[in-house]
């Protein structure tokens, strides 16, 4: 997606014909939050992601994914980053991830 997840909630809303009011209410939030997210102005609350999907007949995971690395792209953005700045973050998320599976298996074998 090109669009910001914003602008993207904006489209899905505009081509289903339905108001701020409508989505707001159906994410269970106020309108004004909705409108200030459409507007970069804010961020979507996490937890009106599955009711989001639901509505729009979206896979959550891939909503998720799409959520979750336009706040990764914001950090970034804000930081003046480069893909330097990305590898090193992949760097520790494969670090992480071999933290996690040894501590999984001292558990495991207790």
């Amino acid at each position: 997606m090109q669009a910001t997840f914003g602008e993207y909630i904006k489209s899905l809303r505009v081509e289903n014909g339905l108001t701020l009011t409508k989505l707001a209410a159906t994410l269970d939030i106020d309108q004004s939050t909705l409108s200030k997210v459409e507007n970069r102005k804010r961020c979507l609350p996490i937890e009106a992601l599955p009711k989001l999907a639901k509505t729009f007949a979206l896979d959550l995971n891939e909503l998720k994914k799409e959520y979750y690395s336009e706040k990764i792209a914001e950090i970034i953005y804000s930081q003046n980053g480069t893909s330097e700045l990305l590898e090193l973050a992949e760097k520790k998320v494969k670090y992480l991830r071999i933290i996690e599976t040894k501590q999984r298996k001292i558990d495991f074998e207790l």
